[in-house]
């Protein structure tokens, strides 16, 4: 099957993948995770609330930032193979090549 088909019948998701768990990403995740539980035990409600605002802030301009670092590699990698399989003007040819 073509990687087009399996993206169109959604087979591929890049967004979601599954976290390794010995990877260091899962440890400091957890460590973040632990830090944020504490830290918010010593908030007032009124700061927590203003946390909360902060780290939506905060993802909404993560996910901007990764879904166009996304899009600049898949378009980075297109022009790779584009630049492979694409015409050349070449300064030597390759033994054997007419």
């Amino acid at each position: 099957m073509y990687i087009l088909n399996d993206i169109w019948y959604g087979n591929i998701i890049p967004c979601e993948r599954l976290i390794c768990s010995d990877s260091e990403y899962k440890k400091l995740f957890h460590q973040l995770c632990q830090e944020t539980e504490a830290f918010l035990s010593d908030l007032s409600p009124e700061k927590k609330k203003h946390h909360e605002e902060l780290e939506d802030l905060q993802l909404r301009v993560m996910k901007i930032s990764e879904e166009d670092t996304f899009i600049e590699g898949f378009r980075l990698g297109a022009r790779m193979i584009l630049d492979v399989v694409g015409e050349n003007k070449r300064q030597f040819k390759n033994v054997g090549e007419t």
